[in-house]
């Protein structure tokens, strides 16, 4: 680093400790991202009303100028962490405006090529601008709805599916009805998007939860939990819905055989071939073929035994996350937390055993 952002990084240290955050040994690590993100890390207990607006806005330009300094490959975290800092501030209105000029700054900064996430900074200053227009839920409804258009124009499907989601987090169970196109796009869009696998999170979204017991929630249903053979019985009783939905049959069908193969795998660590071929319905030479696929998605580790014609399974994406999955991760963070408190324990004893010795 230069002479100007040794400055910067003096400037920024010292505002921090002159509000309450004490000097820290990441303040002293070579590393600049492990510096910007003990920066960002402390930024919810510094950001108070007690700061003029000018000096906080100052101190934060800094921040985004540091962060900037980050290699393309390790900024996205820094900067999306920072945006999210900048938005949950807990600070009177009055510095509204204040938060809009650091985030419109932010969006516009971003290097070309980094791997930044534009679109989180994007709908966070939008939010940003909902809260100093003051405006209607309905008009929040209506800008989410242009922005989705926007973006289905641009042939940007990621952003627009997940212009949808926030769309359809705006309802309530009281006016769920008003959303039920826009829950049926959600859906269609979803399924047939080659890059999303994991959808349960629609069926708790109020809009999604007044489709029960239509078409397309039934075949959401399938998406979520069921298995290929349930989505053929489907189809061979409701050909003509798939095909006018836009939906393509043979590509539901890999879909489906993906999640059928994640949902096998999370209860058995090893597969035998006959069993992917009998499960997935395909052809037995093609088994190889279809688990190297499987694992190009990121769902699944695992590692095919040709010897022994098995696929041994390291883990799984969680397809669905049922009240049981969050009963046993209550479970292993309770233990982590005894175990984390009897080694805070021997930890002390020891030193106390250590300071008598000596």
């Amino acid at each position: 680093m230069g002479e100007g952002e040794h400055l910067l990084l003096n400037y920024i240290e010292n505002f921090m400790r002159e509000h309450g955050v004490g000097p820290d040994p990441d303040f002293l690590s070579d590393v600049l991202v492990n510096k910007v993100e003990l920066i960002i890390r402390e930024l919810r207990g510094i950001l108070k009303d007690s700061i003029p607006e000018g000096e906080m806005e100052m101190f934060l330009n800094s921040i985004v100028s540091t962060t900037l300094l980050v290699t393309l490959d390790e900024i996205n975290r820094p900067i999306l962490s920072f945006c999210d800092a900048i938005v949950d501030a807990n600070l009177p209105e009055k510095y509204g405006p204040m938060k809009v000029r650091v985030l419109t700054n932010l969006i516009y900064v971003v290097p070309e090529g980094s791997n930044v996430d534009k679109y989180r900074i994007f709908v966070n200053l939008v939010k940003q601008w909902i809260k100093e227009w003051k405006i209607s839920t309905e008009q929040v409804q209506d800008l989410y709805r242009f922005m989705y258009e926007a973006y289905v124009q641009a042939k940007d499907t990621d952003n627009a599916l997940k212009l949808l989601l926030e769309l359809l987090g705006t309802y309530t169970k009281e006016n769920a009805s008003k959303a039920r196109p826009d829950a049926i796009k959600c859906i269609i869009s979803s399924i047939g998007d080659p890059n999303v696998f994991i959808m349960d999170h629609l069926l708790l979204l109020e809009p999604v939860k007044y489709l029960e017991g239509e078409t397309i929630h039934n075949l959401l249903t399938i998406f979520v939990s069921g298995k290929l053979q349930n989505y053929l019985d489907f189809y061979s009783n409701q050909r003509n819905f798939i095909e006018s939905s836009g939906l393509n049959h043979e590509n539901n069908v890999e879909k489906m055989r993906l999640l059928t193969f994640l949902q096998t795998a999370e209860n058995q660590k090893e597969l035998t071939f006959d069993m992917i071929q009998n499960e997935m319905q395909i052809e037995q030479d093609e088994v190889e073929s279809f688990v190297i696929e499987a694992v190009r998605t990121k769902m699944i580790r695992c590692k095919i035994d040709h010897l022994s014609r098995k696929v041994l399974v390291d883990c799984t994406a969680q397809r669905t996350f049922t009240r049981q999955h969050w009963q046993v991760l209550k479970e292993r963070l309770e233990l982590w937390r005894v175990n984390l408190t009897t080694i805070n324990k021997n930890l002390g004893n020891l030193m106390a055993t250590k300071a008598m010795s000596t």
